[in-house]
C-alpha cells in the first residue's frame, strides 16, 4: 500500500471514529472539530513521528491550558496577559520540553480571548480532552492499518 493510501485510510478512519463517538457521547460540533483536528493534525504513516508529534501535541493543549487557565484569572490587562502569557509559553515548550510552541499558544489565545462563554478551567479542560480523544484514535487506528497492511 503506498504512503498516500495509507496515511488517507488513517486520517479518514481516525475522522469516522471521532465523530461516530463524539455523536454516542453528546459531544458538541466545536468538540468534534477539535477531536478531528488532532487526528489530522498527528496522522503520520511512520508509527515513531505519530508518537512523538501526538506527544508534542498533548503536552502543549495541556501547556497552553494551565496557562491560558491561570492567566484567564489574573485581573491585569489583557496586554499584560498576551505579553507575559507568551513569553511563558515560548520559553517553557521551545526551550524546557523542547517540544513546538504553536499548539499552547492557540489554547492559550482561544482562552485569554474568550472565544467561547464557557468558564476557562471547562474550556482548558474539554480541550485537553479532546486532544487526548484524537491522539488516543489516532495511534490505535494507525497501529491497526500498520498490522493490517503487514499481515498483506
Amino acid at each position: 500500500m503506498s504512503e498516500f493510501l495509507e496515511k488517507s485510510i488513517i486520517t479518514i478512519i481516525s475522522i469516522l471514529i471521532a465523530t461516530v463517538l463524539g455523536n454516542i457521547f453528546k459531544v458538541n460540533n466545536l468538540g468534534l472539530f477539535y477531536v478531528a483536528i488532532t487526528c489530522v493534525i498527528i496522522t503520520n504513516v511512520d508509527f515513531n513521528q505519530l508518537i512523538e508529534s501526538a506527544k508534542s501535541r498533548g503536552i502543549g493543549t495541556v501547556v497552553g491550558g494551565i496557562i491560558g487557565v491561570i492567566f484567564a484569572y489574573i485581573p491585569i490587562s489583557i496586554f499584560v496577559k498576551l505579553i507575559i502569557g507568551e513569553i511563558i509559553i515560548l520559553y517553557f515548550c521551545e526551550k524546557k520540553l523542547k517540544i513546538p510552541s504553536a499548539i499552547a499558544s492557540v489554547v492559550f489565545l482561544i482562552i485569554i480571548y474568550k472565544i467561547t462563554s464557557e468558564a476557562p478551567y471547562l474550556y482548558g479542560l474539554k480541550r485537553i480532552i479532546d486532544t487526548f480523544s484524537g491522539i488516543i484514535i489516532t495511534v490505535i487506528v494507525t497501529y491497526l492499518v500498520k498490522a493490517f497492511n503487514s499481515s498483506w
